[in-house]
C-alpha cells in the first residue's frame, strides 16, 4: 500500500520569533514496493518530511495514511504510533553513531526487545538479518565499534531489518563512504527492494537517483517542486533545485542531440548505454 500524505505542513518553533516552516501544504503518494528518492538542497525539508512518516514528528496540519495508521495534528487521534514503526521505520544519517552494546548481535537484537521477543529469539533473528546484510557469524560477539564504517552502517541497517518494516527509510545511505562501501551498501537496498520492501532514500547524490530509484520527489523551500521518473527529472530545468545532472545521463542527451537513436529512459548505467550502443551497431 502507498503511503499517502495530504496537505502536509510543519512549523518548527511555532508562536516564537524562531518560527520556520519547514513543509508547506505537501501532498502526494510514496508508491509501494519501489524506491523512491528524496532529493533537494541542505534545509529543504527532506529530514523533516521522512521523520513525519513515522511520526517521529507530528505535522502542524495535514495528515499521513499508511494502511490504518494516521498520523495528524490531532493528539486524540494518535494511536499505535509505536507499532507502526514496525512498518515504517529509519535509517538515520550516520546511524552507527548510535551504536552502543558490547556485541554486533547485541546491538542488532536490542530494537526486538524492546518489541518484545525474549532473549534467545532476538538473538537468532538478529543472526538472520546480519546474514542478509553480508556479515556472517564471525562479527556476531566483535563489539560494534571494531568495526569499519562501512561495516557498521550494515549493522546498524540489520537491526532495521530484523523488525521487518514493509518501508525502510534511509537518510544519506552512503554518506561517508568509500566507492566500495557504498557499493555494498546500494547493492543491499537493490535486493531488499526486491525481495518486497518499499524503499526511501534521501540522498544528494544524483547519480544514486538515476542509478537506483524508480520514483524521485524534489523538495525545495518546503514544497514538492517535482515528483517523477529520474529521467524526466534530468531531461527538465533543475538549475532551481541545487541538483547536478548526472555525467552519464549529460553524456546521453549528448548523443541524442547528434541523433543518436537511444531510448535514454532505459539508460541507467554505462551497461545500459553499452547494450542500446551496441545494438545500434549491428
Amino acid at each position: 500500500m502507498a503511503i499517502k500524505i495530504e496537505h502536509l505542513s510543519y512549523v518548527y518553533l511555532k508562536k516564537t520569533p524562531n518560527e520556520v516552516e519547514a513543509l508547506h501544504d505537501v501532498s502526494l503518494q510514496i508508491p509501494e514496493n519501489k524506491i523512491t528518492a528524496i532529493v533537494g538542497h541542505t534545509g529543504s525539508g527532506k529530514s523533516t518530511l521522512i521523520q513525519t512518516l513515522n511520526g517521529l514528528i507530528i505535522p502542524t496540519s495535514g495528515k499521513i495514511t499508511y494502511k490504518d495508521f494516521v498520523i495528524s495534528s490531532d493528539i486524540k487521534k494518535l494511536k499505535k504510533i509505536k507499532e507502526l514503526r514496525k512498518h515504517i521505520s529509519i535509517v538515520f544519517q550516520f546511524p552507527e553513531y548510535q551504536l552502543f552494546e558490547e556485541t554486533v548481535e547485541k546491538d542488532v537484537a536490542f530494537g526486538l526487545k524492546n518489541y518484545g521477543y525474549k532473549e534467545d529469539e532476538a538473538i537468532l533473528k538478529a543472526h538472520e538479518a546480519l546474514k542478509l546484510v553480508g556479515l556472517d557469524e564471525s562479527f556476531y560477539k566483535r563489539s560494534p565499534f571494531e568495526l569499519s564504517g562501512g561495516e557498521k552502517r550494515r549493522v546498524a541497517i540489520a537491526g532495521i531489518i530484523a523488525i521487518d518494516p514493509e518501508v525502510l527509510i534511509l537518510d544519506e545511505p552512503t554518506a561517508g563512504l568509500d566507492p566500495l562501501g557504498s557499493k555494498i551498501i546500494l547493492d543491499l537496498i537493490v535486493n531488499l527492494n526486491k525481495n518486497g520492501k518499499t524503499i526511501i532514500i534521501v540522498t544528494h547524490d544524483m547519480g544514486i537517483v538515476l542509478n537506483h530509484a524508480d520514483h524521485v520527489i524534489v523538495i525545495n523551500e518546503g514544497n514538492i517542486a517535482f515528483e517523477g521518473s529520474p529521467s524526466t527529472l534530468f531531461s527538465g530545468d533543475v538549475s532551481n533545485y541545487s541538483i547536478d545532472i548526472p555525467p552519464l545521463f549529460s553524456f546521453c542527451k549528448l548523443l541524442e542531440s547528434h541523433n543518436v537513436n537511444i531510448d535514454i529512459n532505459k539508460i541507467r548505467t554505462v551497461d545500459d548505454l553499452f547494450i542500446q550502443l551496441k545494438e545500434i551497431l549491428k
